[in-house]
């Protein structure tokens, strides 16, 4: 677990998966280089000021991955009765393109909180 004696754990037992749960609080060095000259705590890393600058040179990598992440969760969201209802409602919306979203509600048959949730993933 790659833990020595100045690192900082907690533990605790979970009775439902019977299991034992270690907690290790982050060391103040930085996550790639392990240095501790002027640390700064970035979305819950530590980060050095010298690796920070070499970040632009991976930032394209890590934009790709990003995109990539949330085109997998968006496909996994979008599921088949969520494609017919984005459908029936972007075909009352070609039909009816000065409708309310309450017009569009009774034209499809949905709720206004359903035609909004659409409206916001189109």
């Amino acid at each position: 677990m790659n833990l020595d004696a100045n690192v900082m754990t907690e533990y605790f037992y979970d009775d439902k998966k019977k299991a034992i749960i270690l907690h290790r609080y982050p060391a103040e060095e930085c996550v790639f280089c392990s240095g501790k000259q002027q640390i700064i705590y970035f979305k819950k890393f530590h980060i050095c000021k010298s690796c920070i600058q070499s970040l632009p040179a991976l930032q394209v990598f890590i934009e790709r991955i990003e995109r990539e992440r949330a085109k997998e969760i968006q496909e996994i969201k979008v599921s088949k009765r969520r494609k017919q209802a984005l459908d029936r409602l972007h075909q009352a919306m070609k039909e009816n393109p000065e409708a309310s979203q309450k017009e569009l509600a009774k034209l499809t048959g949905f709720s206004e909180a359903w035609v909004s949730k659409l409206l916001r993933n189109m």
